[in-house]
């Protein structure tokens, strides 16, 4: 059936609350992370996260060691050169959001007439369509050579197939931990993901978010003592509701698959923006054919890129506990 009211009539005309009410948009606390939560201040990139240019993201690997042993009085020191770098290299992406206002919406949408500012709700609504794009992409394989390289291609499997120009094939420790084991969530499966995914035994070589679906976080949540039933307090004052793990938090997405569960260490994940296109400021341009026609559009270009492939894990195939 087709809507009574056009856009137009449906902010002019009647009674309307003065602040359209978003019933479209999701959260990412992926992205949340990555922008917000620590490396970007105020959505402005910190300096670490940005790239001036050049053909792609390189990220130096230390992956092999130097020659060692036993010494004694008839040990003979290997002479020989060993190979102990090398770099990942991901290619930009890059997305965009666009809207525009045209003659009869400036005429119509003006003065008493005007219960929302069309224009002002439409910039803000061109700077959540792209975060909910790269939201979306962010947990999937590219689709296309201009989108983000996300959790999909992160923990792709295939020992061939390159994941920031290497491939497990030529490269050992460039490795990806996953697990499709049919089973319930529990602590003992989050022990499991977690030793999985450790580079280390100090804190900082284990994962320090979990990402999940609201069934899998409510039903580990069941699992747990109520006296042990802890939360992120700067997750939940960011509206991302969890529930702590070895104190780190689980998060639910809705833009996460049913039955998946991401252990992921950000401190080997991020996010680089291009310098000169960093969510450019969306602004009113006249079209030279049409002058009362206004377009504004917000840009961005990077890269998810990361340089430890094996300090992440993917559970699949989980279940909510009986």
């Amino acid at each position: 059936m087709a809507l009574d009211l056009t856009q137009l009539q449906a902010i002019t005309d009647d009674y309307v609350e003065k602040t359209p009410v978003d019933i479209y948009f999701d959260d990412c606390v992926l992205l949340y992370m990555l922008l917000n939560g620590g490396k970007f201040q105020d959505s402005l990139v910190t300096p670490g996260e940005l790239v001036d240019g050049g053909q792609k993201i390189r990220t130096m690997l230390e992956y092999n060691k130097s020659h060692s042993g036993v010494y004694g009085n008839t040990t003979k020191i290997p002479q020989s050169k060993v190979d102990i770098l090398n770099a990942a290299r991901f290619r930009w992406a890059g997305y965009y959001s666009a809207n525009t206002i045209d003659l009869d919406e400036q005429v119509q949408n003006n003065g008493k007439a005007a219960l929302v500012d069309l224009a002002f709700a439409k910039l803000r609504n061109i700077q959540k369509s792209i975060r909910d794009s790269m939201g979306t992409d962010v947990y999937a394989a590219a689709s296309t050579d201009k989108a983000l390289l996300g959790l999909g291609d992160l923990f792709e499997g295939t020992s061939s197939t390159p994941y920031g120009s290497i491939a497990t094939d030529d490269m050992a420790d460039w490795s990806v931990n996953t697990d499709s084991t049919s089973e319930a969530i529990s602590f003992k499966v989050m022990q499991k993901i977690k030793r999985s995914a450790k580079i280390g035994q100090n804190k900082e070589s284990k994962p320090n978010l979990y990402i999940t679906t609201d069934v899998l976080k409510d039903g580990f949540e069941r699992t747990l003592q109520v006296q042990a039933r802890y939360a992120d307090t700067n997750l939940v004052n960011a509206g991302f509701d969890n529930v702590l793990f070895a104190g780190v938090p689980i998060v639910a997405d809705d833009k996460q698959a049913a039955g998946y569960m991401d252990a992921l260490n950000l401190r080997h994940l991020s996010l680089k923006t291009h310098s000169k296109y960093q969510f450019t400021k969306p602004k009113w341009e006249y079209s030279k054919d049409q002058p009362d026609t206004l377009t504004a559009n917000v840009r961005w270009i990077g890269q998810m890129v990361c340089n430890n492939r094996k300090a992440h894990a993917r559970h699949t195939g989980l279940t909510e506990p009986t």
